[in-house]
């Protein structure tokens, strides 16, 4: 039986794209909210694929919160060049709204500004929800990537129009727990001078390299942040792993490992 892996959709999302390079063979069952996915895979009844971090707009904060709030494991990664093109119908002769995801907008703001001034800029859940809408809205157009412009009959006006190159990281996630080169986990420690030092020191002093730290409120309270932080393991044993792990678990107020893939 083929795995089912969740992911935003409707059909022709980048997540979409994700998913098939992480799960050559999978059944996609397409998601309404990024939301659901979670919900997908903590109910157990399959796993999902999301966009975690972009390298021009940062972590997607939505997903960095539901990994937290879900009791689901990172088991796969997998970074995607990210080209956007502009789309539109045959028939569209001028174009009066441009629609696509919020960051995929951000990463054509210059272009979209010199280019069209006067358009409205309309934010959808995905790109692929974009060009569903830009197929049925009259004078508008979407942003989105080019393997899907067929699927919704739209033409392509012009391609690569992100201001930057940008890449994305996508996550894959599912109920079991797995084991791999890099672990990800989130932690917030007491409100003390050098809590957060004696965390990372844990780090430095067996020698274990961080390739990701950033913090966000907690949203329990003002003033108070729990930080994600990425490490690779892939010199430690498990056991040398678990002990690290413990040492930190002493130095915080919340520990959560996301998993090791």
């Amino acid at each position: 039986m083929k795995e089912k892996i969740a992911v935003l959709g409707p059909e022709g999302t980048f997540t979409e794209m994700a998913a098939r390079r992480l799960f050559k063979d999978a059944h996609l069952v397409y998601m309404d909210d990024v939301e659901d996915v979670f919900k997908y895979v903590d109910s157990g009844r399959g796993m999902g694929v999301v966009a975690i971090e972009n390298s021009l707009e940062g972590s997607v904060v939505k997903n960095l919160e539901a990994l937290m709030e879900h009791d689901v494991k990172i088991c796969k990664e997998v970074t995607l060049d990210i080209n956007l093109c502009l789309m539109k119908k045959k028939e569209t002769k001028k174009i009066e709204t441009i629609l696509s995801h919020q960051h995929a907008l951000a990463q054509c703001k210059k272009y979209l500004k010199k280019k069209y001034p006067k358009a409205s800029l309309q934010s959808s859940d995905s790109t692929a929800a974009a060009m569903k809408e830009a197929s049925r809205i009259k004078d508008s157009a979407a942003i989105g990537p080019k393997e899907a412009a067929r699927k919704y009959n739209l033409e392509i006006i012009r391609e690569n129009i992100e201001d930057d190159k940008s890449q994305t990281r996508f996550i894959a996630i599912a109920k079991k727990e797995c084991w791999g080169k890099k672990t990800s986990i989130i932690f917030a420690v007491k409100d003390e001078p050098g809590a957060l030092y004696s965390v990372l020191k844990v780090f430095s002093d067996n020698k274990v390299n961080l390739t990701k730290i950033e913090s966000r409120p907690s949203r329990k309270k003002l003033g108070e942040y729990v930080f994600y932080v990425d490490f690779e393991n892939n010199s430690l044993i498990r056991r040398e792993f678990e002990t690290i792990m413990l040492k930190i678990k002493e130095r915080t107020t919340l520990l959560k490992n996301l998993g090791s893939y």
